[in-house]
């Protein structure tokens, strides 16, 4: 039987058991029709995975008995920093939740000359709704982590995030010779930042700038996509040249 992911903010365990009411339980019976004995897996977005299996259920309530703790386990999956030029409303929730279910362990609203978001009034409280649309992703596609979202940033600033990214990669509209299977066909470092402008498209003067920082500049080909989709293109691509190398690895090791 298939074992299921469930992430459950605040997770609270009393002499190896755990209780689950409310919206959770609707979850786990309602939706997985789960019942006693099942097995499932919790995690809490802090790296830890509890393998759990259900004791008993309630009208209400469902009482789960962990059977271990798992810490940081590991995912199979690259670790991406997005930064990106915010957009105005639904659009930038879309991204927001559409890239931690692809798996970018960071997202940095990133601010270029031509962003059109300003967060001078309540900025906070955007990235609040941001924060819980990471939550309820993360919840939905059984992430072991939530994704970090930063306070916005200047382009400038980036660097200070990034940290020792060593694949770094730019979209840039003018670009028409590199491209993401040239960038991402070759071996680069475990952490890979891409930065995606705004729709206005990145001044001369901050490619410059991306350059002169180790960024390589590519083109995702004679389309234009908007800024929402652009992330998920590309965040795509990863995964997959990532699936790919993992099998080529595999197959090298085993002599086929």
């Amino acid at each position: 039987m298939e074992i299921r992911r469930v992430f459950v903010d605040k997770l609270k365990i009393k002499n190896g058991m755990v209780l689950l009411a409310g919206p959770m339980h609707k979850y786990i019976i309602g939706v997985l029709r789960k019942r006693p004995g099942d097995r499932i897996d919790l995690i809490d977005g802090k790296g830890y995975l509890y393998r759990s299996t259900i004791q008993s259920v309630k009208a209400k309530e469902v009482y789960l008995q962990v059977l271990d703790v798992v810490h940081k386990p590991q995912e199979k999956r690259p670790k991406v920093i997005l930064c990106v030029s915010p957009i105005k409303g639904p659009r930038m929730d879309w991204l927001v939740e559409k890239a931690t279910e692809l798996g970018a362990e960071k997202i940095v609203p990133t601010v270029f000359k031509r962003t059109v978001v300003r967060f001078t009034d309540h900025p906070g409280e955007k990235i609040e709704r941001w924060k819980r649309i990471t939550v309820e992703a993360s919840r939905q596609s059984g992430r072991f982590t939530i994704p970090e979202i930063s306070e916005p940033t200047p382009l400038r600033g980036i660097t200070d995030l990034i940290g020792d990214a060593k694949k770094r990669v730019a979209l840039y509209e003018k670009e028409k010779r590199v491209t993401l299977r040239d960038v991402f066909g070759s071996k680069g470092g475990d952490v890979t930042c891409v930065v995606i402008g705004p729709e206005g498209g990145i001044e001369e003067e901050e490619v410059e700038w991306l350059r002169e920082n180790g960024f390589t500049t590519c083109t995702l080909g004679e389309n234009i996509f908007r800024t929402e989709t652009t992330p998920l293109i590309v965040l795509s691509v990863i995964l997959y040249e990532y699936a790919r190398a993992g099998n080529e690895s595999r197959q090298d090791n085993t002599g086929a």
